[in-house]
């Protein structure tokens, strides 16, 4: 008797090891921080919970995938799809952005330029003239 295909995700038990390299999160880490020095302990922290954290992303966004599509790929749609859906996620916007095609783009682009381009001179305009009435 053939069983169903059941979609769990392959968990590995936990391990002392990382996946990721301490020196690339150690270099990532003093790039964006305005840290001194990174204590080994603190470091390894920081990469257990960066893998931690990407292989929560990836169950989740696998498992709203999963109901929608046949497919067993994740793919990046499906990480756009769950980091625009969950607030949760919303530090993440900027950094996993729905794709949308280049004319779109462009269009939102020349919407944006037409409808700043006007609000700039008169926002330019208030500027100058209370810089002249505290001149006075």
């Amino acid at each position: 008797m053939v069983e169903p295909k059941t979609k769990t995700p392959h968990l590995r038990p936990p391990t002392a090891e990382t996946v990721l390299p301490l020196s690339r999160v150690r270099t990532i880490m003093k790039s964006s921080m305005d840290t001194g020095l990174i204590t080994n302990e603190v470091l390894f922290l920081m990469t257990k919970c960066s893998e931690l954290f990407v292989q929560h992303l990836a169950r989740e966004a696998y498992a709203a995938s999963c109901s929608k599509e046949t497919s067993d790929t994740l793919k990046y749609e499906h990480l756009s799809h769950l980091v625009n859906k969950s607030s949760n996620l919303e530090f993440l916007l900027q950094i996993v952005p729905e794709k949308i095609r280049v004319h779109t783009f462009q269009e939102m682009l020349r919407l944006n330029r037409s409808g700043t381009t006007s609000d700039d001179d008169d926002d330019d305009d208030s500027e100058s003239e209370s810089e002249s009435e505290s001149d006075e």
